[in-house]
């Protein structure tokens, strides 16, 4: 068996996930993890499989393009060789930075930035503006939600990169709250 990440981006509709799901059960994929969010009525889909050596990445996106049957929907299906950013013997923790505050320009690339000059991983990242049902459009810049899951090299002094990120996040008018994922698991338990 070998890994394969399989990319799906079209317009939305009910039971896309089912048809993409079905396929992939088809072609006895195996389907490990899934991540799929809908952005201005376009979805976007990773699928993350265990897939038969031999399956044939090309018939795999044919078949999912009958299924799907439209005509601005795209696949891609890439193999997954080795473990991504972590380096062999290094020891990872995961931690979850939560920023608040006003839209910027460049409030995004500069905290991305700061993050990977310490060599810190984004595993997962959503970015929700917040928007009251009252508010008239060009008067202040909405109100933003970033919620990023790191993975932070256990070397790394903790405290001299919430430095670096409290001077960013303070460039930009924003507020930061930097805590271990088991931390803000046990805040955050419904």
């Amino acid at each position: 068996m070998i890994f394969l990440l399989v990319t799906i981006v079209g317009a939305d509709r009910t039971g896309l996930v089912h048809q993409v799901c079905s396929v992939l059960f088809e072609h006895k994929c195996m389907i490990e993890e899934i991540t799929q969010t809908t952005l201005l009525g376009q979805f976007a889909g990773h699928f993350l499989v265990q897939a038969p050596e031999d399956l044939d990445n090309q018939i795999l996106i044919t078949h999912l393009k009958e299924k799907i049957q439209d005509e601005g929907f795209s696949a891609s299906v890439t193999r997954i060789i080795g473990h991504g950013a972590q380096k062999p013997g290094e020891h990872l923790d995961p931690y979850v930075l939560t920023i608040t505050g006003p839209d910027s320009p460049g409030l995004i690339p500069g905290l991305t930035g700061t993050i990977a000059s310490f060599d810190v991983n984004i595993d997962n990242f959503r970015s929700i503006t917040i928007s009251a049902p009252d508010e008239k459009a060009g008067e202040l810049p909405a109100p933003r939600v970033l919620v990023l899951e790191l993975s932070v090299p256990s070397h790394l002094k903790k405290n001299v990169f919430r430095q670096a990120l409290l001077l960013t996040a303070e460039e930009h008018g924003v507020e930061i709250s930097l805590q271990h994922r088991d931390i803000f698991e046990a805040i955050h338990r419904l």
